[in-house]
């Protein structure tokens, strides 16, 4: 019976281990941690954002780059925010705005994830849009798209067809 239970048990920690999302299993690096804590302190203690350059400065990890020609100076800082956003080793999330960090109030960060959403769901709509469209590929059409029925004197296509029968190379 004891053995019986141990399989068991095993069994079901390794469906849960399937079942939990990727980012759940992540733990913070300590470069990390360093990010979040001066977030924190700046949004906390001194009630201002961080910025991108201050980062860099009292991180020695992150590395600032200064052509004038780069639109963000520093790319591994908004890697580290995604991350520790995503992580539920902390409860909070990180407001980034214009290459400043803070962590905000309800109001700010409901606002924060309101302008994440208005920006993503364009973007899905196009995606499902454009899935629904190629997916009725070899659906049959009984009517044309003047509103005729498609028969053997027609000159529309009995069946959908969504793709070139050919690749498009250089």
């Amino acid at each position: 019976m004891y053995e019986q239970l141990d399989l068991w048990y095993a069994l079901s920690l390794e469906e849960e281990e399937k079942s939990e999302p990727k980012y759940n299993k992540n733990t913070l690096t300590p470069r990390q941690w360093r990010l979040l804590d001066l977030i924190k302190i700046n949004s906390f203690v001194y009630r201002r954002k961080t910025t991108q350059k201050e980062i860099c400065e009292q991180i020695d990890s992150y590395e600032w780059n200064d052509d004038e020609k780069c639109h963000d100076h520093c790319p591994a800082i908004w890697s580290d925010i995604k991350d520790i956003n995503l992580s539920y080793e902390t409860d909070k999330l990180i407001i980034s705005n214009k290459f400043e960090y803070w962590i905000g109030n309800k109001e700010e960060t409901t606002e924060f994830i309101d302008k994440l959403w208005k920006d993503l769901e364009p973007r899905l709509t196009r995606y499902w849009a454009y899935l629904k469209k190629v997916e009725r590929d070899g659906q049959g059409v009984l009517i044309d798209r003047k509103g005729k029925l498609i028969d053997e004197n027609s000159q529309a296509r009995a069946f959908i067809e969504s793709y070139n029968s050919y690749k498009i190379e250089k």
